[in-house]
């Protein structure tokens, strides 16, 4: 009999442990949206006005500036603008502000290391306009030392919601040194100037050397974290450079997410950012050196908006 009573203790105590055991939940996102993050983090345009008919100074945050001629626009249908014009400019420096905006520096010839994106858009009437053939924006800024490297690209928004950036030809649009004044001190603060033919997302920057050549980083993310929910970028730790690693299409031999093209032997940062409900988030950061046949297994945590826009402030 007190055998069974100890039977029955010991019976008992484990039913005990296993009670106290959390059980394993898989993350399920079924209902997110990394759009919302994006709306919920981007930065707002500055908004200015003025007189087509008058030449424009923009004054840019930081040391910069956008010169827009007089009589610059027309209408989408050809027909010329008068009367007061309204414009949203938006400069971009740094990696933070790059990723906050879905911007990435990556063209079709490979990683830009970025010495400023600019965006500006000018309408009337709730209608876009665009520059006349014989005019262009110039744009000056002191956010780099100008070199004979530095090329100009325009971008346009990709179905996966990123920039698609293409390289002008440096007949049709040269970057040039140029000598701007700190607004603070007064003094000649040495920077760079192009001038552009176009509106919209415009960058300047130099590609990064591939001397070790080039590799490709595979991410595995955890089931129901997909292209509607989640975002991987990558950061290069020494250069002002990011890019996304984007959703493969679905094949069981494949790692969920896939980049090549990267330059081989530098230090970089993985961060992936998902939303599982609206307001609802999860993040998880990743210290690297890019290489060959590298292949990480990431699975994110929850964290607040505010955890998130923390961790972005480091990179």
């Amino acid at each position: 009999m007190r055998r069974l009573f100890t039977y029955f203790g010991i019976a008992m105590l484990l039913t005990g442990c296993v009670e106290e055991v959390d059980q394993f939940q898989p993350l399920e996102l079924t209902s997110g949206n990394i759009n919302r993050f994006f709306e919920a983090v981007q930065s707002n345009p500055i908004p200015i006005s003025w007189d087509a008919s008058q030449e424009k100074l923009i004054t840019l945050p930081g040391y910069g500036r956008v010169i827009v001629p007089p009589n610059a626009f027309l209408f989408p249908d050809g027909a010329e603008v008068s009367g007061t014009v309204q414009a949203k400019v938006l400069d971009l420096y740094s990696k933070e502000d790059l990723l906050r905006n879905r911007i990435t520096t990556a063209s079709a010839e490979g990683i830009v290391e970025s010495a400023g994106t600019v965006f500006i858009e000018v309408e009337q009437g709730g209608q876009q306009l665009r520059l006349k053939s014989d005019k262009l924006i110039r744009i000056q800024m002191a956010t780099a030392r100008y070199n004979s490297q530095m090329r100009l690209f325009t971008g346009k928004a990709a179905e996966d919601g990123t920039m698609e950036w293409m390289e002008y030809s440096l007949g049709e649009a040269p970057v040039r040194s140029v000598e701007l004044e700190d607004p603070f001190s007064g003094q000649p603060v040495p920077g760079f100037e192009f001038s552009s033919p176009e509106l919209g997302y415009l960058k300047c920057g130099t590609y990064l050397s591939e001397e070790q050549g080039t590799a490709e980083v595979c991410l595995n993310l955890p089931y129901n974290f997909d292209a509607k929910n989640t975002v991987a970028f990558i950061a290069l730790r020494d250069y002002n450079g990011l890019t996304t690693i984007p959703f493969e299409e679905e094949n069981a031999l494949r790692p969920d997410c896939c980049r090549d093209g990267l330059p081989a032997g530098e230090p970089a940062k993985i961060i992936v950012i998902a939303e599982g409900e609206e307001g609802m988030y999860f993040l998880e950061e990743k210290t690297v050196t890019i290489m060959e046949n590298l292949t990480i297994s990431i699975t994110p945590e929850a964290a607040s908006l505010s955890d998130i826009m923390l961790a972005l402030e480091g990179l």
